[in-house]
């Protein structure tokens, strides 16, 4: 095998294009043209921009110039000195997280009411809206608060406790609260909007009616205002690096922290890994022993006649003298052939062509 064919060309191009295919399609993917973990526009989360999602409230605290943080992982973790931990609408079947998150030292909960149906002709909406049953709101509220139960009511009641001092506007039916364990912030005759369970070192706060925080109620009357409040409130005297946390992973946004090691084996870093195994392996390839004896290499320089005369056509043949050499061996073979049939001496190259061509027809050649 020579050195200098270790690939065929077709094989090397290739490679190329492969390689080439290969980066496109990892610069398509790591810039959000696939991937896991995309946020789900209609369901309550802080990803949502839908009518029943809570997009509206995040960017409304992040201009006021409060932290906001949507995690995907470790959510009370991510809480500093003071910070607030939402768990919004969270689905029965994330009942052990949210026992879990429940345990954080400054929580609101926020009690489900709606199920929402993909528009298929706008993405990012809703085709459609429907009440919870008031049971699925009960059971949640269970694991905050056992032996307490969730009431609506046709018309939202008057508040005669309200430490808020905002009055936010509610649809009918406006879902409530009714428990002995929960402290009143906002509520009337009817049962609790906000109430506040304080339990050694840990505040919760639960809020009964979605609608005075989700995007489409915000902008009704009195509603941003009280939602502000709500946080507010909850952040008291907060520290440098407290703010607002909405737990994403009761709604499926579940991933797995930042390490560089699982990183390279995780889409779109893994093909960026593929390749660089593959460069090794190519390398490896092409430097390798190859099986079998070695061939030996030619000398440098023939020996023997041949070899001289070769290496000497060589070098004029590379400095350009083949004219110079080809006359000069007409000419030489012109005198030895003169010479041998004895020409007369001093014939120039013209008449000593003429002396041998008449020789040549007196002599039948």
């Amino acid at each position: 095998m020579s050195a200098s064919s270790v690939f065929s060309p077709r094989l090397l191009a290739a490679w190329i294009g492969a390689a080439i295919l290969t980066f496109a399609a990892s610069l398509y993917f790591g810039g959000g043209g696939g991937g896991e973990g995309r946020p789900d526009t209609i369901g309550p989360s802080a990803f949502s921009r839908s009518a029943i999602g809570y997009a509206g409230i995040a960017e409304i605290l992040r201009r006021l110039d409060i932290p906001v943080t949507k995690s995907r992982y470790a959510s009370p973790a991510k809480l500093g000195a003071g910070g607030v931990l939402v768990v919004a609408e969270p689905p029965l079947r994330s009942a052990a997280a949210v026992e879990t998150l429940l345990k954080a030292p400054n929580v609101l909960l926020i009690l489900p009411k709606w199920h929402g149906q993909a528009s298929g002709r706008h993405k990012g909406w809703l085709a459609d809206a429907e009440l919870a049953s008031p049971a699925e709101a009960a059971l949640v509220l269970g694991l905050a608060v056992p032996e307490s139960r969730v009431t609506r009511v046709a018309a939202a009641p008057g508040w005669s406790v309200d430490a808020l001092r905002q009055t936010p506007s509610l649809d009918a039916p406006v879902q409530l609260v009714v428990s002995d364990r929960l402290r009143p912030i906002v509520g009337g005759a009817d049962g609790m909007l906000l109430g506040e369970l304080l339990d050694k070192q840990r505040r919760l706060w639960v809020l009964a009616d979605p609608d005075v925080m989700e995007n489409h109620g915000l902008g009704r009357d009195g509603n941003a205002a009280f939602s502000v409040a709500l946080f507010e409130a909850l952040l008291g005297g907060r520290s440098a690096g407290s703010g607002v946390v909405f737990d994403e992973t009761v709604h499926g946004f579940v991933t797995a922290p930042a390490s560089p090691l699982r990183l390279l084996f995780k889409f779109p870093f893994v093909i960026a890994t593929a390749l660089g195994a593959l460069a090794v392996l190519l390398l490896l390839w092409a430097t390798l022993r190859r099986f079998g004896a070695p061939e030996t290499p030619p000398p440098p320089l023939d020996a023997g006649k041949r070899g001289l005369i070769e290496n000497a056509a060589s070098l004029l043949d590379f400095a350009g003298h083949r004219q110079v050499v080809v006359r000069r061996y007409v000419q030489a073979t012109l005198r030895e052939a003169a010479q041998r049939l004895h020409a007369p001496r001093g014939l120039a190259d013209a008449a000593l062509l003429d002396w041998l061509a008449r020789v040549g027809e007196a002599r039948g050649v």
